[in-house]
């Protein structure tokens, strides 16, 4: 499946002291333009099924074009299936846009920080105005509404020592899909780095009790790295789909592969009127990779690490897309510590446990054809194990 995302402008209602996008120009949508960028991506290669995310800057600094862009789909393609996305700092949300959302079944990304100190630590309106309360009662709404939503929690340096009582924070207010997101500019001093592990001890521990109790929620940098931790890739890097299958169009029509170089005119593979060149996109991986690869070569959690994953972030980093940051390798470390101790209490625990939380990962492991790690063998066997002892 093609995934499309629309930059509706690159200008933005907030100045977060950690935003990467550092644009020069400020694009806005037109009319005319979001029109032959929806008549492409409909007509790129005619897949029934794609992904539209909008983004931005603040997307909803041209909600207009976005009722427009969904309704004219719908009017001119409506044989066709599409997932919608929405990333958005929630400010400018009201209850005819949540309607439509859940209307059009979109799927939120909400950049929120946490309690009201540290949100508004980084995440700073343009006018100096707070509207943190308005904020909180949007996402709430979208909570109350059903909507599929992740609270985007951004971890920068001077919020490390608060990660622990945010995630409290967002969990007792029924915010329960949460991603941390690490700040590309994050640097480590021996201090904070401490600070970082004792955090996510804590966050660990939260999760393992809350989880036995069934108050169920989600951190994507536990869920989500369980099947990179149960998965065995050969030890190699297994950069995602950036230009082959996902692609970002700018206001101007210019096409680019990934969210982290769509300030680089260089990382342009193609536009609306010439359609998409994926042999470019494929070129900028390789004229950008390291071939002596040092540094993660013989890592020990290379299967695991996000480094070996997002390539174009790993590049505004170091200038090379297999080759992480130094403090997104210091992360990957602490995390994989965690997720090894989070398998390692399930294994501990009895067969209904680890069906419920490990089952679903080894079998679609095993239906995708792929090999299992040290632990995902361990959890199969004990899989195995457990119902031969029903019988």
């Amino acid at each position: 499946m093609n995934n499309f995302t629309l930059y509706m402008t690159t200008d933005c209602n907030f100045k977060c002291r950690y935003c990467y996008e550092n644009y020069q120009e400020q694009y806005y949508l037109t009319e005319e333009i979001l029109l032959k960028i929806i008549d492409f991506i409909m007509n790129y290669e005619n897949k029934e099924k794609l992904s539209l995310s909008f983004l931005g800057g603040e997307p909803l600094l041209r909600k207009d074009l976005i009722y427009q862009a969904v309704n004219y789909i719908k009017e001119h393609y409506s044989d066709r299936i599409v997932k919608y996305y929405i990333t958005t700092n929630a400010s400018l949300i009201d209850n005819q846009f949540i309607k439509f959302m859940k209307d059009n079944e979109f799927t939120i990304r909400l950049s929120f920080d946490g309690n009201k100190s540290t949100h508004e630590l980084n995440r700073v309106k343009k006018d100096g105005i707070s509207c943190y309360e308005k904020i909180l009662a949007n996402i709430n709404e979208i909570e109350k509404q059903k909507l599929p939503y992740s609270v985007r929690m951004t971890i920068v340096e001077n919020t490390i020592s608060s990660m622990f009582s945010n995630i409290c924070f967002l969990h007792e207010n029924n915010l329960n899909n949460i991603c941390m997101i690490m700040d590309v500019n994050l640097k480590f001093t021996k201090e904070v780095y401490t600070d970082f592990e004792k955090q996510v001890e804590m966050i660990l521990d939260y999760y393992i009790q809350e989880h036995m109790n069934n108050n169920i929620f989600s951190i994507d940098q536990i869920d989500g790295k369980i099947f990179n931790f149960l998965c065995d890739f050969g030890n190699c890097f297994s950069m995602c789909d950036a230009g082959i299958q996902s692609y970002k169009i700018m206001p101007d029509g210019n096409i680019y592969p990934c969210a982290f170089v769509t300030n680089n005119k260089e990382f342009i593979i193609g536009n609306i009127s010439e359609g998409i060149n994926t042999d470019r996109a494929k070129e900028l991986v390789l004229l950008n990779y390291d071939k002596e690869d040092l540094k993660c070569k013989k890592c020990n959690i290379r299967d695991f690490c996000h480094g070996m994953k997002c390539g174009y972030m790993n590049y505004i980093c170091t200038g090379k897309v297999n080759i992480p940051s130094d403090a997104e390798c210091q992360c990957e470390q602490i995390f994989y510590i965690a997720v090894e101790k989070l398998i390692k209490f399930y294994l501990e625990q009895n067969n209904l446990e680890v069906e419920k939380k490990l089952g679903k990962f080894i079998e679609f492991i095993g239906k995708s054809g792929l090999e299992l790690s040290t632990y995902g063998k361990q959890v199969e066997r004990k899989l195995r194990n457990d119902a031969k002892c029903k019988r």
